[in-house]
Formats: structure tokens, C-alpha cells, sequence
């Protein structure tokens, strides 16, 4: 799949974010493959070799845009076996 999907999947997407509620995202990291779901919808996936060399942060960022507001609760990590 393209970076921009096709366009049922750009639907979907669209349609998962909850807005004015809480939504549920799940980030998993696993060496240079990071794979992400909003609401159980997978978003992204993708390798980068950089990301996976990395050790010890965790950074949650969003890139803002149409008066979004952002807040973050109830984070776990969990380590992969």
C-alpha cells in the first residue's frame, strides 16, 4: 500500500477519530517496524531505521491543525517478548 491509501481506507480513517471523546490509541514499536490504531483502525505502518536504533524515550507528539487540542491519560508501555 501507497503512503496515502486508497481512498475507502482514507474514509475509514477519517471516520475513527471520535471527536469531542476520548479515543483509544495502541503504538507498537517493534525493532524499525511501527505499526498505529486509532479506535482499532490501523492508521500507519511503516519501517524506519533510525526510530529502531533508538533506546530508552518515548515521545508523543501531534502535529496540531483545525483547532485540535490534544491530551493524553492512562499511557502504559508494555515490553514485547
Amino acid at each position: 500500500m501507497d503512503v496515502n491509501g486508497s481512498k475507502s481506507q482514507n474514509r475509514e480513517k477519517d471516520q475513527a477519530l471520535k471527536f469531542g471523546e476520548w479515543n483509544h490509541m495502541t503504538i507498537k514499536v517493534d525493532g524499525k517496524q511501527i505499526t498505529s490504531w486509532l479506535n482499532g483502525t490501523e492508521m500507519v505502518s511503516f519501517k524506519d531505521r533510525i526510530i529502531g536504533k533508538g533506546e530508552g524515550s518515548v515521545l508523543l507528539q501531534i502535529h496540531d491543525g483545525g483547532g485540535i487540542k490534544v491530551q493524553w491519560k492512562n499511557i502504559e508501555l508494555t515490553p514485547l517478548d
